[in-house]
């Protein structure tokens, strides 16, 4: 022999080593010194055959390209060729038990080039075609199962980290081509699961290569598989803006048709009782909407400015269509409390939610977002006050989506399908590993929500002159003021009973309710899940809605304030006219709606500070304002300069308030909000590090307390923090990490010297850029608390404590953070409580389980909870324990 194989010795080892499984090849190879294997090909009579293993590798890459190629066999060649990728893809598994192989496979540049374009000519010829057209059940299947098995063998002859395989394909010189027709043959298979799944409701007979149920569950499980991994590829920035560049995918449509063809698919009659197709179709649905996310936060490119260029909007208010729908129908099982499914369904309201945000923040789309979506919002806000609390002002949920990644088994999968031919019988599918990915705490899951519905609200609600029209003025509020109106139960799913909305008679009150305790549970999402610009315009939006509501619901609400004998009252024109008094101490206790979302139960004791510069004219303004408000004064403009995030929100309530002490809200201080906001528009960040990455980073610090000298830590870090939550640039990371250390300079620098009222703001304490931050402090004070500037026997905040136990051995040191008012609803000064942000554990403690005082399911029950919830380890500790 020359050296080389003959092609039928090739193909005659396909088939017949092709079933063995990675540990038979391996005793086969271990039994033989030199390294080949005797092997029967399947047919009968024939004598068995011996074959030189590392021949086999090494010409079986080249052999499937020249099938692919030259065969017109269609059905058999697939069959062929899939046979050919499952004995690749088990020689790739034998690579760390037998060096040769690793040298041949691995090692050999050449044969990793063929084994690439191997992968690239399969997406070009299953993702050519891109019309519909009407294939067998077998035919499509084993495409399906064709398109899955050649992406994912890129994991065993390169690396499972989606991240090393970006680096190849960007390297590669047809990384474009290879792009295009991969998403071309994902989008093929969705369509042939798509017609699967139509044809069945027919009811026409047709002969099945597997049982009805199996083959569409086995085709879900190849589609899910080839999206996931794409989906990950796309985590990656380079990538995706390699992705956002390619004029055929974006430009031109193809990533929103595939899109559209996977939002549009729908579960037949024939299986509303197979939970696991129903979950793959919920998961595949969630990784496309999250997948389009990505890409419409590109960087190097405006997504959806190029679609509008190439003249393709239609095919992006198709996907909008869908997208409103997906969440008229979470935000409905959301209101109502369910059993979780048996199976994972991914993040399809969440992931839903964020291109929510981005659309409604397009001026392409913000009108067809006013328009359907306020009235969803209208309907939820009609909840009764008790289930809107629980839906949206809550951290902990009576239910959650729950998200996993398919653990694909290629070798078991294309063993599968390839037995669905030759068996006549039925074979029962395999269900492969679910790795649950939530990378979301409850809490987490529930502030993000929360944060989006805010955030959505915002961008409705805002009115930028450069991009609006004046029709666009007013029409939120006003389109949500007529929502109220409209029966909630013909909008939302019909899910629950109609007594849990509140009649319309009591309707405006449960509103003004419900709108104030968003405000007041907003202000606790600040800053790590919401953007101070969000809750600021939301603070505006309450301002102006509760005039409108009491002029909308005059006499409803007229009956139900005498019904509950509130005194106090105004006519219909001055309710009208005045807005709500904010500094009004009887307009605080009596009315439903508080702009401040600062209820006195929650007892913000801070001292209010009447801030001098809110009379203060600020020039050289820009020209924004929100929607309802009035042509905009040249203010506000140096207050963006001055103060930090927490401040501005802080600021701009003191000057509501001033301005509100003297009966009306003066037009010029409600324009100045929308100047700071517009300001900031621009910079607003839309990926935020969720409670587990900030975990993570406080670990990693622990090592390396110096990185954010070290770029290339930063970088590192930044990939893996978006591979376990939302997506984190080096930048923002960096930022973060500098936020962090001067934060802890202040803190260290402050010590026992800061009076508990000495300023209306929150200490800066280490963990304050890495919490669900307290409710910021508002300068809405209980006169009371005014006189005791010092309490708990004299403790201050900022002051360092050693925390003991009831032996007065020593558990750990910390920064008093709080020592009076109320903290979760436990009062500090009846129970003698202080709140410490805890630095360091003594080490004969073992944080994450040991119990801690006063927990509960808001705080944490453990020290390892309290992180969890705050990103410092923030809890209550009797005074009397403290030294």
């Amino acid at each position: 022999m020359s050296g080389l194989l003959e092609p039928k010795q090739v193909v005659a080892a396909v088939k017949g080593l092709h079933w063995r499984t990675s540990l038979e090849i391996h005793k086969l190879l271990k039994d033989n010194e030199d390294f080949c294997i005797t092997y029967n090909d399947g047919e009968e009579g024939a004598s068995p055959e011996k074959i030189d293993v590392e021949k086999l590798v090494g010409m079986l890459p080249l052999h499937l390209l020249s099938v692919f190629i030259s065969t017109t066999d269609t059905d058999g060649k697939l069959r062929y060729l899939l046979s050919g990728i499952r004995l690749l893809n088990t020689f790739c598994d034998l690579t760390s038990r037998h060096p040769r192989l690793d040298q041949v496979l691995l090692d050999d540049v050449v044969l990793t080039a063929q084994m690439l374009d191997l992968v690239i000519f399969t997406m070009i010829t299953l993702g050519g075609n891109r019309k519909e057209s009407w294939k067998s059940d077998n035919d499509s299947l084993i495409e399906a199962t064709m398109v899955a098995s050649s992406l994912h063998l890129m994991h065993g002859f390169i690396s499972p980290n989606s991240q090393d395989l970006v680096i190849v394909f960007l390297a590669h010189p047809k990384v474009d081509v290879f792009i295009d027709a991969a998403f071309g043959a994902v989008h093929n298979v969705v369509r042939s699961l798509r017609a699967k799944l139509l044809y069945r409701q027919t009811d026409q007979t047709k002969k099945l290569g597997a049982n009805s149920v199996g083959a569409v569950n086995a085709h879900c499980q190849q589609a899910e598989a080839a999206l996931q991994f794409l989906h990950s590829l796309c985590q990656h920035k380079l990538f995706r803006d390699r992705v956002a560049q390619n004029q055929e995918l974006c430009g031109k449509g193809g990533v929103l048709m595939l899109a559209q063809s996977i939002l549009s698919l729908t579960v037949t009659p024939e299986f509303v009782g197979a939970a696991v197709i129903i979950a793959s179709i919920s998961r595949i649905k969630a990784k496309v909407l999250s997948l389009l996310h990505h890409l419409f936060e590109a960087e190097c490119v405006s997504f959806l400015d190029e679609v509008e260029h190439a003249g393709s909007l239609h095919l992006a208010q198709t996907v909008a269509s869908e997208v409103l729908e997906l969440m008229r129908h979470g935000l409905s099982r959301a209101s109502k409390a369910s059993a979780p499914h048996e199976y994972p369904m991914g993040f399809v309201l969440l992931n839903a939610m964020r291109l929510a945000d981005v659309f409604s923040d397009d001026s392409h789309f913000r009108r067809f977002f006013t328009k359907h979506f306020t009235m969803v919002l209208s309907a939820v806000f009609c909840l009764s006050h008790g289930d809107f609390l629980s839906m949206l002002c809550s951290s902990d949920l009576s239910s959650r989506e729950d998200d996993a990644t398919l653990d694909y088994d290629l070798f078991t999968s294309s063993g599968w399908v390839l037995s669905s031919f030759s068996s006549p019988g039925e074979l029962a599918v395999p269900q492969f590993k679910l790795n649950f990915q939530n990378n979301l705490t409850m809490s987490s899951y529930a502030h993000q929500r929360t944060s989006l519905i805010v955030k959505i609200m915002a961008n409705l609600h805002c009115f930028v002159p450069e991009v609006c029209t004046e029709e666009d003025r007013n029409r939120f509020i006003q389109t949500f003021v007529s929502g109220l109106r409209k029966d909630p139960t013909s909008i939302l799913v019909n899910l629950l009973p109609s007594s849990s909305y509140t009649p319309e008679a009591q309707r405006g009150t449960s509103v003004c309710k419900n709108i104030s305790s968003l405000l007041h549970h907003a202000e606790f999402l600040i800053p790590n899940a919401l953007n101070v610009e969000d809750l600021m315009i939301l603070r505006v939006f309450c301002q102006q809605l509760e005039p409108l509501i009491r002029s909308e619901f005059e006499e409803s609400q007229a009956e139900v304030k005498d019904n509950q004998g509130v005194g106090g009252s105004s006519s219909g024109k001055q309710g009208r006219k005045e807005p709500l008094n904010l500094n009004n101490d009887e307009a605080s206790e009596n009315s439903d709606v508080r702009v401040e979302g600062a209820g006195t139960k929650q007892g913000v004791n801070e001292e209010m500070e009447i801030a001098e510069r809110s009379k203060e004219s600020d020039a050289d303004a820009n020209n924004l304002e929100t929607s309802g408000s009035e042509t905009s004064s040249n203010r506000g403009k140096g207050l963006v300069d001055q103060v930090e995030d927490g401040d501005l929100a802080r600021t701009f309530t003191k000057r509501l308030k001033v301005s509100a002490s003297s009966g009306e809200v003066k037009e010029d201080e409600r324009v100045e909000a929308s100047l700071l906001l517009e300001k900031q528009r621009t910079k607003r960040k839309r990926s935020i590090m969720s409670d587990d990455q900030m975990a993570m980073m406080e670990k990693a610090l622990v090592d390396e307390p110096d990185m954010q000298r070290n770029s290339g830590w930063i970088r590192t870090w930044a990939d893996k923090l978006s591979q376990t939550g939302p997506e984190v640039t080096s930048a923002q990371l960096k930022n973060w990490l500098n936020n962090r250390k001067a934060k802890l300079a202040r803190a260290s620098k402050q010590g026992p010297a800061r009076d508990n009222n000495s300023s209306g703001d929150l200490p800066e304490s280490p963990g304050d850029e890495n919490t669900w931050q307290q409710k910021p402090t508002t300068p809405f004070a209980d006169k009371a608390s005014a006189a005791s500037s010092s309490s708990s026997e004299g403790l201050k905040r900022g002051q360092q404590v050693m925390l003991v136990d009831e032996r007065g051995v020593e558990v750990g040191k910390g920064t008093v953070l709080k020592t009076d008012g109320e903290w979760y609803g436990l009062n500090l000064e009846t129970r003698q409580v202080c709140v410490v942000d805890v630095m360091e554990l003594s080490g004969l403690y073992d944080y994450s389980k040991m119990s801690i005082p006063y927990g509960s399911d808001d705080v944490g029950r453990t020290f390892g909870e309290a992180n969890s919830r705050f990103g410092v380890m923030r809890v209550a500790w009797d005074v009397s324990k403290l030294q």
